[in-house]
């Protein structure tokens, strides 16, 4: 899963380790997470938002080409409905 944890945690001056710390982790499995790796848990990905003091949606998105076709399938879902 796409995030972008690293660019928000190195804009707030924040180490991987401090971030980790923060989290209850450890900085191996945080750059798995920030490399899109690892996918974290629901739990830990809150713990993240909380600690880079954000929203959670604004961290992690899905792969855009994917996202594009399930929006597009869901226009033509309601094109035909219409």
């Amino acid at each position: 899963m796409k995030n972008c944890i690293a660019k928000i945690r190195k804009s707030k001056n924040m180490s991987q380790q401090q971030l980790a710390d923060d989290i209850h982790t450890n900085r191996a499995y945080l750059s798995k997470i920030e490399n899109g790796i690892s996918i974290p848990s629901v739990k830990l990905g809150v713990r993240i938002a909380e600690a880079l003091g954000i929203n959670v949606e604004d961290i992690f998105f899905a792969d855009s080409v994917r996202h594009e076709r399930q929006d597009t399938k869901h226009s033509a879902k309601i094109t035909a409905s219409s």
